[in-house]
């Protein structure tokens, strides 16, 4: 019965030296730093400019980190809320940071009840610096319930922006690439010199070209021959082709061109829409093959376009878009088969999973 007593008075000891322990390391809570409204409004900021990339919800995929949860109460409990506007005001939308002040602001705010940070009577500032840790203390399931729309608006479950997007142009720009020449297994295999049928060029993916014009001693004299204004839209990331002196394009939105690459002249044009951004937008890579050539949309579909017209010789769809699938990434072409992945496979899915299709 000692022992006994004695095993019971350790434990208590122990759990209550535990539970002042834990309680020296919790950080105390401070009042409310953002009122209902600002909260609210952030919501509708983060709706227009945010989501698509980061999720409805505010739980991230690949580049954009999640913004609610565990991870990022981690990453940002000792900074202040000040540091978090500064961060998103430097930085956010990627490449241009173009919101005004104060949604900078309310989308903090909207952060910070996502996190479980009670709205109050005092509005937040951009000079405001309380440690984020004292007032985002954990995210309430009703909320996190709340903020998770029904699959669909612009195709990753997102929601619709504020603006309708603008239908799709089309074949906007008609034109004809002179002298076709289709491309082969064999070409692809090996490209002639002045070609660049793929991402990095070749199926090892050297990244190199074997000209010779251009040297350590003559470079200093390259000059600009011509630009070209992509679409001004989401991320232009692009891995342009070059065939028989013809440069084919992919820009944001699901647009194809076909420039002159002697004058930058446009020769074709032709966008399949939608003409949204999803995500960052960028149509990274696309393939030729024979008479064609093949773009993957960010609505997950496959299309190929006649090299020498731009007019559409046919178009797939890959996956459902609203599931959350898209691509930013295109295909590449292997013996005739034009094979395609998908975007969108970051989150765990219990029915619908990611496949490479050909």
């Amino acid at each position: 019965m000692k022992s006994l007593t004695a095993f019971v008075s350790i434990a208590f000891v122990a759990a209550l030296s535990l539970t002042l322990s834990g309680q020296g390391t919790t950080q105390p809570a401070a009042a409310p730093v953002f009122t209902g409204a600002q909260a609210a409004a952030g919501q509708a900021a983060y709706a227009a400019n945010c989501a698509s990339c980061h999720l409805p919800d505010l739980a991230g995929q690949n580049e954009a980190p999640q913004l609610a949860g565990t991870n990022f109460r981690a990453n940002w409990r000792a900074k202040s809320t000040k540091d978090l506007i500064d961060y998103m005001s430097a930085t956010m939308p990627p490449g241009k940071p173009s919101l005004a002040d104060q949604d900078y602001v309310n989308i903090t705010a909207f952060v910070l009840r996502s996190n479980g940070a009670p709205a109050g009577t005092t509005a937040l500032s951009a000079t405001t610096a309380v440690a984020i840790g004292t007032v985002a203390t954990g995210r309430p399931a009703a909320a996190a319930a709340a903020q998770r729309p029904a699959a669909g608006g612009d195709g990753d479950g997102a929601p619709a922006r504020p603006a309708a997007a603008q239908p799709a142009r089309g074949h906007s720009v008609q034109g004809e690439v002179k002298n076709f020449v289709p491309v082969t297994d064999a070409m692809l295999k090996n490209p002639p010199p002045g070609d660049w049928l793929m991402a990095r060029r070749n199926y090892q993916a050297w990244s190199y070209s074997p000209l010779d014009e251009i040297t350590k001693s003559n470079v200093k004299e390259l000059k600009l021959a011509w630009s070209w204004s992509m679409n001004d839209a989401g991320s232009n990331q692009p891995m342009p082709l070059v065939h028989n002196g013809v440069l084919y394009l992919g820009n944001t939105a699901n647009m194809m061109q076909a420039l002159d690459g002697a004058t930058g002249d446009l020769i074709w044009e032709n966008q399949v829409g939608p003409n949204s951004i999803r995500g960052f937008g960028a149509v990274r890579n696309t393939a030729i093959y024979g008479d064609k050539i093949f773009m993957a949309t960010n609505d997950s579909r496959l299309v190929a376009f006649n090299a020498r017209t731009g007019k559409v010789a046919w178009d797939v769809p890959v996956a459902d878009p609203k599931l959350g699938f898209t691509n930013s990434s295109g295909p590449i072409v292997a013996r005739g088969k034009v094979i395609q992945g998908l975007h969108g496979c970051d989150r765990y899915r219990l029915k619908d999973r990611c496949y490479i299709s050909a």
